[in-house]
């Protein structure tokens, strides 16, 4: 339709953006302010140009009249010839629905984006404006994180029927309620809610809750079929949350959350922390045997060494406890022959005895006196024990105290020397 470096009233037009639902989206900049906007372009060549004119000008009207951090920013809309020009806010990011192509949303992140549409269709709706059209691709999200809402095109007020006619319904069949499907008269902000129930069922499964071959397929599944637990596609989702999705999606308007404030406040009071189900159980179940394997292993080893150093300690003790092989057995020693006294001795014998002792050399005396402390340690210490005859001790013993052996067998003495 339009070239880029086109001038369209005070706008240069900077890139094309895209085809939107009604025309063409372009990047635009304005000439005096320097500010970067989008610019949706109407076309009146349209074979239907009359009914997307009307809806056209009341996405302008409703949606300038909103203004909420999460619903996109209407600035201006103006003719050009006999096209219908909406210039709004410039938002940089992807589409909900290229976020779930690209990648699925953690279940945190799924709650906190539902949280901000609800927020968003809260404030829409107490204004007596509803969406009608609520799904991925009519969601942005930006790159810090904040969801608008975009794309009033089927967005009426909850007073205007003009758009709703028996057997035309309006919307993605996905994501239509029941009584949008049957083009009830009496739809009020409750089919917002069902379309929310079914964009959080995607977001946090992956899948859409009914599926089809055609548009009839899937919108006769929305207002007859039960749809499946988000727990069987998702075991890692709460009961509680499963439970919140599943009333979402009830087929009467009456079984639903009644208002989006109910719904925003029931996904608050779910815990942060996701629950394992019962199918995630067995990887747990691995991870803990494993984990007593490990302790088993080590308990062991622990156990292993303090018995090895018991049974070390214990043979030390024994060792030292032993005696040498060089000493002989107690038992084995034959009990000694105790020696009478020298009392018993006669006295012939003490003074015989007395007599000797004063006639020994005055320097072998004092070469006992003065022998090194060496020699007298030596002497003092205990001899080792060594292997000896007890009757031969004896019989050394009786020969040295006996008179009259010493006499025959010594030689006499001469006095004179004396």
């Amino acid at each position: 339709m339009f070239q880029v470096g086109q001038s369209l009233g005070d706008y240069a037009i900077l890139q094309e953006l895209g085809k939107g639902g009604f025309g063409q989206v372009y990047k635009v900049e304005h000439t005096i302010t320097g500010r970067r906007e989008a610019m949706k372009v109407l076309a009146a060549s349209n074979a239907n140009a009359g009914d997307q004119a009307e809806r056209f000008l009341r996405e302008i009207r409703l949606q300038a009249s909103l203004s909420h951090p999460h619903i996109a920013v209407v600035h201006t809309a103006f003719w050009v010839n006999d096209d219908l020009a909406l210039v709004c806010e410039l938002l940089e990011g992807e589409s909900l629905q290229q976020l779930l192509e690209r990648q699925g949303p953690t279940q945190r992140q799924a709650m906190e984006i539902m949280s901000q549409v609800l927020d968003a269709l809260s404030y829409a709706h107490a204004r007596g404006i509803i969406h009608r059209d609520v799904s991925p691709a009519n969601i942005f999200v930006t790159p810090g994180g904040t969801v608008k809402i975009i794309d009033f095109g089927l967005a009426k007020a909850a007073t205007d029927l003009r758009l709703t006619r028996e057997g035309s319904p309006i919307g993605a069949a996905h994501y239509m309620s029941p009584e949008q499907i049957r083009g009830a008269q009496d739809i009020d902000a409750r089919t917002d809610i069902y379309s929310c129930g079914v964009v959080l069922y995607e977001l946090l499964t992956g899948k859409k809750p009914f599926e089809g071959d055609n548009a009839f397929d899937i919108m006769k599944a929305q207002t007859e079929q039960v749809p499946p637990s988000p727990m069987e596609a998702n075991p890692q989702i709460s009961t509680a949350l499963s439970e919140i999705v599943l009333r979402a999606l009830a087929k009467k308007p009456e079984a639903r959350f009644q208002s989006a404030d109910a719904l925003l406040l029931a996904l608050r009071e779910v815990p942060a922390e996701i629950t394992p189900s019962v199918a995630a159980r067995p990887y747990r179940r691995t991870i803990l045997i494993a984990a007593c394997a490990v302790l088993t292993i080590l308990i062991g080893a622990l156990v292993a060494a303090v018995t090895t150093r018991i049974g070390n300690a214990q043979s030390d003790i024994r060792k030292s406890l032993v005696a040498p092989a060089s000493v002989p057995a107690m038992a084995a020693t034959p009990a000694p022959v105790i020696a009478p006294p020298l009392e018993s001795a006669p006295p012939a014998a003490n003074a015989k005895a007395r007599t000797t002792a004063s006639k020994t050399p005055r320097h072998k005396a004092s070469q006992t006196d003065t022998a090194t402390p060496e020699e007298n340690s030596e002497e003092s210490a205990p001899a080792p024990a060594k292997t000896r005859n007890p009757v031969a001790k004896l019989g050394s013993v009786l020969k040295r105290i006996n008179p009259f052996q010493q006499s025959s067998s010594a030689p006499p003495k001469d006095d004179s020397k004396n």
